[in-house]
């Protein structure tokens, strides 16, 4: 039996499909790769206008559709493969997505176990729990907004910091005797400042698993702190 957002659903997906390839197109045409940003931008329309993911209502719901099929189109493009990774497992959690400007999934691609990862505008392996609804609200949608205000200087940014942060925590950890892994992961991970400052706005800093010699303001958290 159909709800009236299912019959919502479609005519907002062409719409937003349709607009948002218009934007792609026009957003990188001028590096003469209009027809790859207007797949893109259409797509993200699809999908999100299905899901109903934008709200309308509010400023920050035409800003980030905007963000999403122009200056971040290449977050968009990440998340459309993550949806495709995600297709077999599914995961999609409806309640947290809708209107809230993401998609989110419970389970599914992490870089590690427990961690959420967000990409573009979706996030996975949320996972259940008000903490981990607090982790979502805090600290993965402001790595949504930094894929969106940022654009293509967000993968330049983290992927260079961690780059050079493996390179100099190795360096330090061999010269010094610290904990290699530890001391990478401190200064290659923790100490981005794209991450430096989601866990500030969550309330973890420093987390409780980073090395006390190099982690930004040097003082642990206690090791029962949730992560």
């Amino acid at each position: 039996m159909k709800t009236d957002d299912d019959a919502r659903s479609t005519p907002e997906a062409i719409a937003t499909g349709i607009l948002g390839g218009i934007l792609g197109g026009a957003a990188l045409s001028p590096f003469g790769f209009a027809a790859p940003g207007a797949i893109v931008g259409g797509l993200n329309g699809l999908i999100s206008g299905w899901r109903q993911i934008y709200d309308w209502r509010r400023p920050s719901g035409w800003t980030g559709f905007v963000l999403d099929s122009t200056w971040g189109l290449i977050g968009t493009a990440s998340a459309l493969v993550l949806h495709a990774l995600q297709a077999p497992r599914s995961a999609y959690v409806p309640n947290l997505s809708r209107r809230r400007g993401r998609h989110v999934y419970g389970q599914g691609l992490t870089i590690r176990k427990g961690f959420a990862v967000a990409v573009g505008n979706a996030v996975t392996n949320v996972g259940e729990g008000q903490a981990r609804i607090d982790l979502l609200e805090r600290h993965e949608m402001l790595h949504v907004w930094q894929h969106r205000l940022l654009g293509p200087l967000f993968p330049t940014i983290y992927g260079l910091w961690m780059v050079g942060g493996a390179a100099v925590g190795a360096t330090l950890a061999l010269v010094r005797g610290d904990d290699l892994r530890q001391t990478i992961d401190t200064i290659a991970y923790y100490d981005n400042p794209l991450e430096y400052w989601a866990y500030r706005r969550q309330g973890l800093w420093p987390p409780p698993n980073t090395h006390a010699r190099y982690v930004w303001g040097g003082r642990k958290r206690p090791p029962d702190t949730p992560a």
